[in-house]
């Protein structure tokens, strides 16, 4: 006898046959590696792995500007198990392909349960799950890891939460809370904004009663729960960094209108914008979702229960990715919570699972109506007759001046595609099945839309392997041993400046023939300096603790001093006349070496209580009184004993722990110019001393005469806590989730 074929195969195969065709440069022996990939996750994944080789927390990243946190930009993903697993088992530059391709299967087979759990049909559920796991909004995404990773569970988390609606119990919140604590893990915060509350209206349609928002509420507030070993460091760095206070530019990168008409019509929105002071938004590239996909969710809103939260969630997520191009959304997105994130288009993401949805719903519904119809050569006629009719009046319509040229570019792709949608629909044969003939026919004509695009837009960001660990010969120039810092800047050669597609991976550095990826790490491209372990004065990225960004950028000399910059990495120029050259090789910025550098760790007689402001005019004063006097935040004042020859040396360094050795001739201040940050603590000679806030930014110990031990470790208040609240739901989800024991007969 026969056997069956698995219900799942040919689902899967199909999935895996479109992962090939949307990301076949990696079939070519490429990793994806796209413009943040290289310069945020590459590095991120390459300090956590040092960070688990050496058996420390990495809570603190002293590599990046004066030292910042590192668990808490929550970005960096250090608890989320996924993460964890693929830097473990491939390092951090194919781990970070791994782990997106990871994703995509778990986006794919999410929508297609959440979709079967709504009753849509195989076809539906599977052009459901390939319009979203594998839209080329998604692709483009790959290089913002911890979007592509939340928006990943959002299936899974809007079928645990209906489960739970339907069947409250323990049981199933402690599933709502499991999806949603690791999605909340992923790192995107913007992410979890929105997956909640579509939870929540999933669960209503489902059944609108006080204990299904009870049900899936716990499960959320749980899943937070899972997840506050990270919330509550983030929390404590949204309010000592710059993002976090004062900020101006929550609506930066806003959905311009031209961009969203390109959802349904490509190449709407070209010819695009300056890349950061015009209108229209870069973070992601592509916005393309399908014609035919977006004419089936119109098709699937209808009036029912099921279809009603996907509905409004794409039109409510839509307006808020508008951002600065609707009032009503700009002035939302500046009240709490919203107003802690930079980049309204995210918001998007949530709307293009929506579609994707609502898609499905339409692919059954209009399957649903050919059951009644018949295949007519009037109606062929017809639609042949509209084509060409649209063909010929469409031009002068696209070049009316509310449009961009890119539509009329776009016009014959979104003809061809309606047309080839409503052949799908009238030319089956009447009779039984035509129903799911209908269904089948249109599916493959969405879904090869989808893939002709992908196959027209050449691809998403990648890099050869090799290519992307070859180490920096500017970091092998250096002193083995150097503990100093260096200095940075590129200026307008950073990437950011220049992309203009999704498959922009090499813009070429001047004077070689080579990719800007290619090359990032042996220029040390920010913040690609991290691999190379070396502490570096600026960053890329993550938000700067209070009061540092100044300093870096006022390229005042008296600043670097005192930062212990004694290297540069500049192009051409050096930024000071006294440098010297110490490597200048072609298509790479040049390395200059200072001889002026403030020690990392030094000792003043001198102090009294300054104001930041007076204090960060010290820090770039030419005079450089610092290098004598420390101004304190607070502390006792101290004239000096007018000795000198007092010393300090760092003689241990971890990620989140510093001891330096030192001999004061009198009474002193002991200075290190890292970042003073919440969490930091010390003793003297193994007895706790006050860490102080010197000069603005740098730690400050109060030392007596003579020879002393001063240890700085990195013991975060805020992480002890949230990991206690952590362990708590953890041990509470162990035991909802238990295998249930079996019942005894009586």
């Amino acid at each position: 006898m026969r056997r069956a074929i698995p219900g799942w195969l040919l689902p899967g195969l199909g999935l895996l046959a479109g992962m090939g065709l949307v990301y076949r440069s990696v079939l070519q022996g490429r990793v994806l590696a796209g413009r943040d990939a290289f310069r945020i996750f590459i590095p991120d994944s390459a300090f956590l792995l040092e960070a688990l080789r050496s058996g420390e927390l990495p809570l603190w990243n002293p590599y990046l500007r004066l030292g910042q946190p590192f668990a808490a930009t929550l970005y960096s993903q250090v608890f989320y198990p996924p993460r964890l697993l693929t830097v473990l088992l491939a390092g951090p530059e194919l781990g970070f392909t791994l782990q997106h391709l990871l994703h995509v299967v778990l986006a794919a087979a999410g929508t297609f349960l959440l979709l079967r759990h709504l009753r849509a049909s195989r076809p539906a559920a599977l052009l459901g799950a390939a319009a979203f796991a594998l839209s080329a909004p998604f692709a483009d995404l790959s290089a913002q890891q911890n979007v592509v990773s939340a928006a990943a569970w959002t299936g899974l988390l809007l079928l645990a939460s209906r489960r739970a609606a339907l069947q409250p119990s323990p049981r199933r919140a402690a599933q709502v809370a499991l999806v949603a604590g690791l999605a909340f893990l992923a790192g995107s915060p913007e992410t979890w904004l929105w997956q909640a509350p579509l939870a929540l209206a999933v669960a209503l349609a489902a059944r609108r009663e006080v204990r299904t928002v009870v049900a899936t509420g716990t499960g959320l507030a749980w899943g937070f729960a899972l997840g506050a070993l990270v919330a509550l460091p983030a929390l404590e760095f949204a309010r000592n960094s710059t993002r976090g206070a004062g900020r101006t530019d929550q609506l930066e990168w806003s959905l311009s209108w031209p961009q969203l008409l390109s959802v349904a019509w490509p190449f709407a929105e070209h010819p695009r914008s300056r890349y950061w002071a015009g209108e229209d938004q870069f973070f992601i590239l592509v916005l393309f979702l399908g014609t035919l996909v977006c004419v089936l969710a119109l098709v699937g809103l209808g009036r029912s229960r099921r279809a009603l939260p996907f509905g409004l969630g794409a039109l409510v997520l839509t307006l808020l990715a508008l951002g600065a191009h609707f009032p009503p959304a700009a002035l939302v997105l500046q009240l709490p919570p919203f107003h802690l994130f930079r980049y309204p288009v995210k918001y998007f993401v949530g709307a293009a699972f929506c579609v994707a949805v609502l898609a499905a719903f339409g692919l059954d519904v209009l399957a649903r109506r050919a059951r009644r119809g018949r295949r007519s050569l009037v109606h062929v006629a017809a639609v042949v007759a509209a084509l060409f009719a649209a063909l010929l009046l469409g031009p002068p319509v696209a070049k009316l001046p509310l449009f961009r040229s890119g539509v009329e570019a776009g016009l014959p792709w979104v003809v061809l595609a309606l047309g080839a949608g409503a052949l799908a629909f009238i030319l089956p044969a009447a009779g039984p099945g035509r129903g799911l003939r209908v269904r089948r026919t249109l599916a493959v004509v969405a879904l090869v839309e989808l893939g002709a695009f992908h196959l027209l837009q050449g691809g998403t960001g990648s890099a050869p392997l090799a290519s992307l660990r070859r180490a920096s010969r500017l970091a092998a120039a250096l002193p083995s041993g150097y503990a100093g810092r260096v200095s940075v800047d590129l200026g307008s050669d950073e990437l950011s400046e220049v992309p203009t597609t999704p498959s922009t991976t090499a813009a070429p550095l001047p004077g070689e023939e080579g990719s800007y990826i290619a090359l990032s790490r042996d220029a040390l491209v920010p913040n690609r300096f991290v691999e190379e372990r070396l502490r570096v004065f600026e960053g890329y990225g993550a938000p700067e603790p209070l009061r540092i960004e100044s300093l870096y950028e006022s390229g005042a000399r008296a600043a670097f001093d005192l930062a212990g910059v004694g290297y540069y990495v500049r192009r051409g120029a050096p930024p000071f006349e006294d440098l010297v050259p110490v490597l200048a090789l072609p298509g790479l910025p040049t390395l200059y070496r200072s001889d002026t550098a403030v020690p990392r760790a030094f000792v003043v007689h001198t102090a009294r209580v300054a104001s930041d402001a007076e204090a960060q005019a010290a820090f770039v004063d030419p005079a450089q009184p610092l290098r004598r006097t420390a101004l304190l935040a607070e502390g006792e004042l101290m004239e000096g004993p007018g000795c000198e020859g007092s010393t300090a040396r760092v003689t241990e360094t971890g990620l989140s722990r510093v001891e330096v050795a030192l001999e004061a001739c009198g009474p002193g201040y002991l200075l290190l110019s890292d970042s003073h940050y919440p969490g930091w603590e010390a003793t003297l000679d193994g007895a706790p001393v006050p860490v102080l806030r010197a000069n603005a930014v740098m730690r400050a110990v109060r030392v007596p005469p003579g020879a002393h031990s001063v240890r700085f470790d990195y013991r975060p208040l805020s992480f002890r806590l949230g990991a206690l609240l952590s362990v708590l739901a953890l041990g509470a989800l162990a035991l909802a989730l238990r295998p249930r024991g079996q019942s005894q007969e009586g």
